[in-house]
């Protein structure tokens, strides 16, 4: 008997983890081309939405795409990017009401989102120039905005010691306790009493000291982001009068982003992408159209490491000035 339910253990086993594993299998290898292709099958089945309601099946979407790109004349060069659709197939299960809020915004953000990808699709480079492309992005990434990886102090590294040094302990407590029963119990509320005064006292302090500092920067806060940004805008305005343009973009697209933060729209954190601060926005609210515009632009002309001219800093003075009023 047993051994039978042993079985039947391993088996629920087996099974438990053939479960935890199906979204793993969802992940559909695709070519390039295949996955351009389904693009253009969303952008269809969005269309199709927007018409008649009956049309919005998530099922349609079909798998996520995991893109193949391989290096011609080198098997081993294998570069791959994953697409995810959880977004689309929420948007569809929602349009599926007619009567639902900002139905038509939302297909109409979705539909814009395809179009996109299918822009960058078009204007990917081909496979023998990915080596040029990869060089180019680590170049970017080399800049200060992104080197975020910070050391280990040496107090982190002596507190990691003691809770392995803690770990150990109470192994041995455990071991001499099947000798003395009540040793083992009695060391161990012990420490943890110790251990939860000592992080009492701390937290009290820690508190204190927040409230301190609130009370003294709450009346700051506000002016401190708006010289930062007028900073950045002034910069702006000396590289544009010495016909940088590229740099004065950069100093635009900056401005923006720390006078957005001091109105509380996200926290500060230097490590996030300009896609990823679009996506904080509300989508397909005036203000998260304003900054898409500001940022393909920026893109475009600094990462995309395209000449800029003085039109271009015209248009983004214009979708700074906007978002300073929306």
């Amino acid at each position: 008997m047993a051994s039978v339910s042993r079985s039947k253990l391993h088996l629920f086993a087996f099974l438990l983890a053939a479960l935890t594993a199906v979204p793993v299998l969802a992940l559909k290898v695709a070519t390039f081309a295949e996955y351009t292709a389904h693009l253009e099958s969303l952008r269809t089945l969005v269309q199709k939405c927007q018409a008649s309601a009956p049309a919005c099946d998530p099922d349609q979407v079909g798998s996520d795409d995991q893109v193949t790109l391989q290096s011609l004349g080198s098997r081993a060069n294998v570069n791959q990017f994953e697409g995810r659709y959880d977004w689309l197939r929420k948007t569809l299960k929602q349009a599926q009401d007619t009567k639902a809020q900002d139905r038509d915004g939302n297909l109409g953000a979705a539909a814009e989102r395809l179009e996109d990808a299918l822009r960058d699709a078009t204007a990917q480079p081909s496979v023998s120039k990915f080596a040029e492309a990869r060089r180019r992005t680590d170049t970017i990434l080399a800049h200060p905005e992104f080197v975020t990886v910070e050391e280990h102090s040496i107090w982190e590294r002596v507190i990691a010691r003691f809770f392995l040094w803690l770990d150990s302990l109470f192994g041995n407590v455990a071991k001499f306790g099947q000798r003395s029963p009540w040793i083992g119990p009695l060391l161990e509320w012990g420490l943890i009493s110790v251990a939860f005064a000592g992080l009492a006292l701390w937290a009290m302090r820690v508190f204190q000291r927040q409230r301190l500092a609130v009370r003294l920067e709450s009346a700051r806060q506000l002016e401190a982001w708006e010289e930062v940004s007028r900073n950045w805008r002034i910069q702006a305005e000396e590289r544009a009068a010495h016909h940088e343009w590229r740099e004065a973009i950069h100093c635009l697209y900056w401005a923006t982003i720390v006078m957005l933060e001091g109105r509380r729209y996200w926290t500060p954190n230097r490590s996030r992408t300009p896609r990823e601060y679009l996506a904080l926005l509300e989508l397909g609210s005036p203000r998260w159209s304003l900054l898409r515009e500001q940022t393909r632009v920026f893109e475009r002309i600094w990462y995309g490491l395209n000449p800029a001219a003085q039109r271009d800093y015209e248009n983004a003075l214009e979708l700074h000035e906007q978002l300073r009023v929306a």
